[in-house]
This record gives C-alpha cells, sequence and structure tokens, in this order.
C-alpha cells in the first residue's frame, strides 16, 4: 500500500491517509480512522459547525470528505483550498478568495485552488464551484466540469452532515510530491466561523465577532508521498493471430513510484510457458521497453501473461499492478491476411470514383478528399481525411470473403478517440430486410439488407493503439460487430478486423456461411465519425433529426455532400462470385427512385390537387366578398387588388393542368400546374384571412393610431442613435459585465410629446438575456418582490412603470434567434402590474444579432402612455437572466447589488437597486 503523509507545518505532527478508492455516496462508511487528518473544535454555531476532515487517494483521484456537528440548517459556504507548492508563494494570498470571501493565506500558503459549495436554509445544497488561480484571477467551474464528482447527506432541518469529493489529479495539474489543504466554512459574504483544522486566524472566544473580519489562514495540512517504487506491466500486440504467422508483442514496464529499483525482473509467460525474460534497472518514473516475437503452430486460444518483480523481492507502494494478461486467438489464415497491411491486394491503377474487377479482386478507386467537412474542426488535427475513403475493394477464397477500406490519411486519430473512423456496411443476399444504417446516422440504405458489418475505430477495445487485430465482438462499442434487421448483434465466428493507422487500412473478413449459400450480394458503405456506441450527428448535435450524418461513401457524384442533397446514398456495388469474385456492377436507385416518385407526384395532383384548388376557390371568394365589406387601409386595398390578379393567373394555370393531367406524355408537366396552382392560391387564402383578422380584431384601428402618432417624432426610431446629441445619463467606464449581459451607456432625451431612451452594450456574445427600464416618475410605485417579469429585483424608491425586452439568444446549447422577441410596457396601479404590448404604446428598434447579441436599444414612449409630461424622470436598466426567479446581472447606473455574489452566482439572488440616473424635464 501507498500511503500519503499529511503534516501542519513545522512537520512535527503526522497524520496519514491511505491510498484507496471510494465511494462518492455521502457515506463515510468506508472511510477510516487512517484517512482522518482534522479533528475540529465547537464553535457553538448550531448551523456552521465542521467536526472531522478526511483525505484518501488513488491513481486517479484525491478524495476528501468533511463531516459536521450541525443541528440546525443555516445559508452557509463550505470552502476548501488546496496549495500544489506549499512554500513556494505561488498561488492566491490576499485581496478576497475565489467566492470574494476575506479570506487570506500566509506562512508560506498561497492556495492554487479552490472548492466551493453553497447550503441553503430553506434549499440545501446549491452551487458548486471549482475555482483555478490564474495568477492575477480566478476561472470558474463546477466540479462536474473538470471530471469529478461529489454526494452529501443532510436536509434543511438540520442542515449538511457529511460531503464526499473526488478530484481528478488531472484537474489538479497531476500529482504532487507535496500540497496542502483545509476547509472552512463562512456566511454569505465575510469571513470564516471554523474550520478544519483549527486556524489561529478564527477567535473561537468571540466566534460572533468572525462572521465579518478578516481571516488569515496560517495552518494548513501539508501532505507528502512516502517515498517508494511502484512497478507495473503491460503488454501490446495483436488479439488473433494467424496460424504460423509471426506475431510481435511489446512489453512495457514502467516505474509509478519516486525511488529508483534495479534488477528488476520481467517475465513472459504463454500458456504458463516461460517465453521470454529480463532484467532492468528503472529510475523513478522511467519506463523501458522489450519486444519479443510468437509464432503460433496451432489454432486455439492462448493467454499472455507477463509479470514485473515476480518474487515480490522489491517492496513497492503497490503490490497489486505487477502482472497483466491477455487472451489472444490463433486462428487459420487464407488468401488474405487480416492485418491492416495492403500489399497482399491487387494494386491497380484507376480514375478517381471507377472500378475494376481483376483475378478475383473487386476494386474501387474513390475520389480523394470528396467527403464533407463539416466537422473538421472539431477533429483531431483539424481533418475528416480518416473517414475519407479512398478503395474499396472485395475478393474470397474457400473459406471468407474479404472486405478492404483504405483511406487518405488516418494519422490523425488513435483508435478510441472521439471522432474516429466508423464504417457500416449493409449487405443483401436475399429477400427481404432492413434498410437503415447502423451508428444512428439518420439516413436508409437503397437495398435490403440481411446483415450489416460494422466497423468502429471510436469504441472501447485496443485503445490509444494504431493497430489491432480483432475477433467480431458482442457491443456496439467492440472493433468489429455485426447486426440483424431487428438491430439485434449476432455472433459471427470467425469473423476477423485488422486495422493498421499507419497504413491507412482497415481490413475484414466474413466467413462464406454468412451468405447462405448465394452467388451475389449488394452493399453499401457509408463511413462516419464514433463517438463510442454511435456516430457525430451532422444537423442537430444532440438528437438524431433526419440529416444524414454519412462522411463519405461510394459514389459517382463530385462530392459526398452533393450525393446526400436529398439524404440518401444512392450507389450500391453488386458483387458475383463463385469460386472467386467473378464479377461487379456499381448501380444507382436514384432513376427508379426518381421516376416514382413522379408518377406519385402526378397521381397526388390528380386526385387531390384538383380538389383542393376548388375548395380554395370557394374559401377565397367568400374571402374577398368579406373583405370587400370592410373598412381597410388604402395600402390593403391595393394588396387586396394585387391578390386578385395573381389568383386570375393561378386560375389559368389549373384551368391548363386539368386538361392534360390524362393525357400520358403531358401528365407530369400538368400536375406541376395543378400543384402551382393550388399551393398558390392556399398562399393567397391564408394572407387574406390575416387581413380579416386584422380587420376584424380592431388592429386595423391600432394601427392606423400608431401611423398617426409615429408623425410627430423628432427622432428617427431606427436603432442607430446618429440623430442624438445628448450626454449619457449613466455609463460604465469600468468595464464591468460578462460577455452577453453587458450595459455600457443609457441615454435619455425628450420633447413635447415623447420620452427618448437608448442603450447601448458592449455585449461579446448572443445570450438568452432580459433588458429592462425602470422608470420612477411620481410619488408611491412598485419597491419590493417581484418585478413586472418576475425578476428578483426591488427598488429602495417607488418604480411607477417598467420596460422589458426579451433576447431570445443562446441557452445552454439551443442557439436561439438572436432578436427581441417580446417588448412590453408595465404600469404599476398601485396593487398590480398592468401589461401592454410596447408596439401599440411606442416605439422600439435595435442593432444586434447572433455574434454580438444586442448592440444598441433605441425607444420612444408617448408622455400620454405616462399620465402626462412630469418635472422629473428616475430612470434605471438593467440585464436579467431569461426566467422569472432570476435577478439582474449588470445595470445602468452600475451599483452594489449586481456584484455582491460571484458572477454566476448573480444570476439567481436577491437584487435591491438604490441608484436612479435622474433627468429634468424641460
Amino acid at each position: 500500500m501507498a500511503v500519503l503523509v499529511l503534516s501542519l507545518v513545522p512537520f512535527n505532527h503526522f497524520a496519514s491517509a491511505m491510498y484507496g478508492t471510494k465511494i462518492i455516496d455521502g457515506s463515510l462508511s468506508d472511510w477510516t480512522a487512517s484517512d482522518l487528518i482534522a479533528t475540529g473544535r465547537d464553535n457553538g454555531l448550531d448551523g456552521a459547525k465542521l467536526d472531522k476532515l478526511y483525505v484518501s487517494w488513488d491513481d486517479q483521484y484525491l478524495y476528501i470528505a468533511i463531516k459536521t456537528n450541525n443541528t440546525q440548517s443555516w445559508g452557509v459556504a463550505y470552502g476548501i483550498g488546496i496549495d500544489t507548492d506549499p512554500g513556494s508563494g505561488n498561488g492566491y494570498t490576499n485581496g478576497g478568495d475565489s467566492w470574494g470571501r476575506n479570506i487570506n493565506f500566509s506562512n508560506g500558503f498561497a492556495v492554487d485552488y479552490e472548492i466551493y459549495f453553497w447550503w441553503g436554509s430553506n434549499s440545501g445544497m446549491g452551487t458548486d464551484n471549482f475555482n483555478t488561480w490564474t495568477g492575477s484571477g480566478w476561472n470558474y467551474h463546477s466540479i462536474s466540469d473538470v471530471g469529478g464528482s461529489f454526494a452529501y447527506t443532510g436536509d434543511t432541518s438540520t442542515g449538511l452532515q457529511t460531503l464526499e469529493i473526488k478530484i481528478p489529479w488531472s484537474a489538479l495539474g497531476g500529482k504532487h510530491s507535496r500540497f496542502a489543504v483545509m476547509s472552512w466554512v463562512t456566511g454569505g459574504s465575510g469571513s470564516a466561523v471554523d474550520s478544519l483544522p483549527v486556524d489561529p486566524a478564527i477567535d473561537y472566544s468571540n466566534i460572533g465577532g468572525e462572521w465579518g473580519d478578516t481571516d488569515t489562514f496560517t495552518n494548513m495540512l501539508v501532505g507528502e508521498w512516502f517515498l517508494m517504487p511502484d512497478l507495473t506491466v503491460s503488454v501490446s500486440g495483436p488479439g488473433v493471430v494467424g496460424l504460423n504467422r509471426n506475431a510481435v508483442y511489446n512489453v512495457t514496464v514502467k516505474n509509478e513510484g519516486s525511488i529508483p529499483v534495479t534488477n528488476a525482473s520481467v517475465n513472459v509467460y504463454i500458456n504458463d510457458n516461460l517465453t521470454a525474460n529480463w532484467t532492468t534497472d528503472l529510475g523513478a518514473g522511467e519506463s523501458r521497453w522489450f519486444t519479443f516475437n510468437w509464432t503460433p503452430n496451432a489454432t486455439g486460444t492462448y493467454t499472455i501473461r507477463a509479470v514485473v518483480d515476480e518474487g515480490n523481492n522489491i517492496a513497492e507502494a503497490n503490490e497489486n499492478n505487477n502482472e497483466f494478461t491477455m487472451n489472444v486467438s490463433v486462428v487459420w489464415v487464407g488468401n488474405i491476411d487480416v492485418d491492416g497491411n495492403p500489399s497482399d491486394w491487387l494494386a491497380v491503377t484507376l480514375n478517381p470514383d471507377s472500378y475494376t474487377v481483376q483475378n478475383g479482386f473487386f476494386i474501387w478507386e474513390d475520389a480523394v478528399g470528396d467527403q464533407r467537412h463539416d466537422k473538421d474542426q472539431y477533429l483531431p488535427g483539424g481533418t475528416s481525411s480518416h473517414a475519407d475513403l479512398t478503395e474499396v475493394g472485395v475478393t474470397k477464397d474457400d473459406r471468407y470473403v474479404y472486405f478492404l477500406f483504405r483511406f487518405a490519411d488516418m494519422s490523425n486519430i488513435k483508435i478510441g478517440d472521439n471522432g474516429a473512423t466508423f464504417i457500416a456496411v449493409p449487405i443483401d443476399y436475399k429477400d427481404g430486410g432492413a434498410t437503415w444504417f447502423a451508428g444512428e446516422m439518420d439516413t436508409n440504405s437503397v437495398i435490403q439488407w440481411d446483415t450489416q458489418m460494422v466497423v468502429n475505430l471510436g469504441g472501447d477495445q485496443y485503445t490509444g493503439q494504431t493497430s489491432a487485430v480483432a475477433s467480431a465482438g458482442t457491443s456496439k462499442t467492440s472493433l468489429l460487430y455485426f447486426v440483424d434487421p431487428n438491430g439485434n448483434i449476432v455472433q459471427v465466428n470467425g469473423a476477423l478486423v485488422g486495422v493498421d493507422l499507419t497504413q491507412n487500412t482497415v481490413e475484414v473478413r466474413v466467413p462464406l456461411s454468412l451468405f447462405g449459400g448465394a452467388k451475389e450480394f449488394n452493399f453499401q458503405v457509408a463511413t462516419g465519425l464514433s463517438y463510442g456506441p454511435a456516430v457525430w450527428n451532422f444537423g442537430n448535435d444532440f438528437a438524431n433529426d433526419g440529416i444524414s450524418d454519412i462522411v463519405d461513401t461510394i459514389s459517382k457524384e463530385p462530392s459526398t455532400t452533393k450525393e446526400l442533397a436529398d439524404n440518401i446514398p444512392d450507389y450500391y456495388v453488386r458483387i458475383r462470385m463463385n469460386n472467386i469474385v467473378e464479377g461487379a456492377s456499381l448501380l444507382s436507385a436514384k432513376i427508379q427512385r426518381l421516376i416514382n416518385l413522379q408518377n406519385t407526384f402526378v397521381v397526388i395532383n390528380k386526385y387531390y390537387g384538383i380538389r383542393y384548388f376548388e375548395r380554395y376557390y370557394t374559401t377565397y371568394s367568400n374571402l374577398v366578398e368579406k373583405l370587400n365589406n370592410m373598412p381597410l387601409t388604402d395600402d390593403m386595398k391595393d394588396r387586396l387588388n394585387e391578390l386578385e390578379n395573381q389568383v386570375m393567373d393561378l386560375l389559368k394555370l389549373y384551368t391548363e393542368g386539368k386538361e392534360l393531367i390524362d393525357s400520358p406524355n403531358y401528365a407530369f408537366g400538368a400536375s406541376i400546374k395543378i400543384y402551382r396552382a393550388y399551393t398558390g392560391l392556399g398562399r393567397v387564402i391564408r394572407e387574406m384571412e390575416a387581413m380579416l383578422e386584422a380587420a376584424q380584431s380592431g388592429e386595423l384601428e391600432k394601427q392606423k393610431h400608431m401611423e398617426e402618432l409615429a408623425k410627430n417624432l423628432t427622432k428617427k426610431i431606427d436603432g442607430k442613435l446618429d440623430d442624438w446629441n445628448v450626454q449619457p445619463a449613466a455609463v460604465d467606464d469600468t468595464g464591468f459585465g460578462q460577455d452577453g449581459a453587458n450595459l455600457k451607456a443609457l441615454y435619455v432625451d425628450h420633447d413635447d410629446q415623447f420620452l427618448y431612451i437608448a442603450l447601448t452594450t458592449d455585449n461579446k456574445a448572443s445570450w438568452r438575456v432580459a433588458y429592462g427600464i425602470a422608470l420612477d416618475y411620481k410619488d408611491g410605485g412598485y419597491t419590493t418582490g417581484t418585478d413586472a417579469w418576475g425578476r428578483k429585483v426591488s427598488f429602495t424608491q417607488g418604480v411607477d412603470a417598467e420596460l422589458y425586452f426579451f433576447w431570445n439568444g443562446e441557452f445552454f446549447g439551443d442557439k436561439g434567434t438572436s432578436n427581441i422577441t417580446s417588448a412590453q410596457f408595465i404600469l404599476w396601479d398601485g396593487n398590480a402590474w398592468k401589461y401592454e404590448e410596447l408596439k401599440w404604446v411606442g416605439f422600439y428598434a435595435y442593432t444586434g444579432g447572433a455574434q454580438n447579441g444586442l448592440q444598441t436599444l433605441e425607444i420612444a414612449i408617448p408622455w400620454s402612455a405616462l399620465g402626462g409630461k412630469p418635472e422629473k424622470i428616475n430612470i434605471v436598466a438593467y440585464v436579467t437572466g431569461q426566467g422569472g426567479g432570476d435577478s439582474a446581472v449588470d445595470s445602468l447606473p452600475l451599483q452594489d447589488a449586481v456584484k455582491d455574489s460571484a458572477p454566476d452566482q448573480e444570476w439567481g439572488d436577491e437584487d435591491t437597486f438604490t441608484k436612479f440616473a435622474t433627468v429634468s424635464i424641460e
């Protein structure tokens, strides 16, 4: 076992933490006394009382656990500081920690990482943060963002009871020979009221005064690794070997410990027979590689076992990782050695997108670079060349059919990479079958296949390697597997795949028995980008959406993108075989599909198009009569005349089509005319129905009123602000704000009839947020609770009206529309809010879009909407989250309410605005 030793500087008292993996479930039952490194002191605070701190570790994670003695649930924050190089002075020391608490460090301690949790008195566990010191500030992540996790026990009656955390060493910059750790509890702001280990910075005799002072911790626990070697061994090489073929295996021995070793033995056994052995010296962290050859002379399954320090002659940190085993299948080998080396295939020179059949080999030469490139920027090396087919081959012998797949360049990937090559090959050799492609490719095959062969280089076999040979598996993450039309993975004994990324080649061997004695079969090929069990989506990143996910396929089109214009790969290969592959054909389903589509189109328009046009024409006639009896605007009357002229043209088109629909030579053209006639008439009807609804609802009167009102504007409301010549009523010169919620300046102007308001931003992203403007211009008004849009925003002086605008930007992967989708003018009547759509009260315009969100917002409100022209107006503008219950994250004038929490916490706290910009109205 390896041990982590922790001490309080000056290292004169040590507490030991044992090597061991912990289950993160909130229970401390798997933590032992040897993991306990600090015990707390009773501070008398029933909802903020730390009891015990535990630390443990394994090869991948640092584990930390906290136990409290809480008996009540208070709103408090639990913090943990980690200094990965104590004594160096590198890290955060003072000025307000990552959650703005008055917590500092000295005595050689400077924390590199902080972990924080918020416990709400009535809501329990809230936000978690893993925060990294950058040298000048903090980077904020959740614990899951960095690959960690946590669990806890407790409730809103007794508060937090236990908390377990695991953090990967990779998130901490790797394992460190020394590190320091401590934990503390604070309120919503201020400083610590308890710590583990107990620190002199906390005055337990005056604990009530600790909430708001400043604490400088000097008593962190320092950990050191015991100095021991730790030997590991592994073997890499083919999992399948041909009978009487030479196989090469590499043995890797590594010293994972911190001191060197000498004369370490390394033994390799095959079926318990000693095959190779070496003796080696290894420095701390050093690896050595050995190679041995093996030529099996009988088929079957063999076990290769490698052991380092077999006699346990070297004391190690972990004695349980000195052995490695792997199973190898030895199989009969036919015409093709399935190893990923294409040298035993026929070498020919062909024009791109053409094929030949010679000497029992079918070879298709695919154009280089014709694959889809949509995802290149996200792939290893920034390229999809590893999924760009350049050659497909088929041959056979008396036992197997062999497939060859060659690619443009596979040097950018390793087996197991996210985005690695995925190959789906539907095979049709009898009647019936399915049409879907494996890997959830969101497209269908044009053949009805009976079995589908799948090669998945992004699965969980041979990860990190560049070559492999494997039998067919029974999982969607196997290197090779087969599925039936019902989606079941079927075991195909004798099937084999060979991969060599340095040769840009994949070979597959399929038993002849799979083809059921058929003398010919059809197949298609589709490549994709694997993320494990399936392929990357080309449409919706997170859902199957009917947009094909194929990267490359066999086609005569100049590119795969053009081939998939209708979402269907049309080309397939037909192989004819006897003792050898005797012939092949490249076939396309597109022509027959087009004929079928044309015939269907004719039938639909003959029987349904005619019926729809006649029904639509009756509806159109009724709408014309109603609209002619309505008080329409001049623009609407002109538009109605235009629509009536369009219908005359559509009626002529319909008549011509109906006369020719039964003539075989003209039926398709006639059906197009009928289709254009009834769909065009449908569009006319929808527009006329909208006109009628507007006339009947009173909307026309509103439009007329707003048109007349607009004539009195002295500014052009277009969002450009080039006709504004007033100084800002409020401006932010500090740069405060977030990328998609950053207000810059607030302007206010007026004339005899209108109040004019304008906002500018420094947004650099389009986020889904709401922009609010609050106006105080008379006595009384709204002060506390939730404002007109349910945001947790209060005011120290009464607000009489609010303007709200919803910007529909990006929100957790949903890109939105990046425009204003709702704008309202809301008045406070003394008891409640009264809502009006802004377009029926005043005017607004804006600039911005998907790249930078809202940039400018210009508004005009008639004084009449405010009940008259006041002597002055107090105004504040702000940005909130996208939903009810959110709060403000920026404001003009800028004020403390939007700066009193960490940036990611500010979205959901409660804000009270105390500052307004005051504008006198002349």
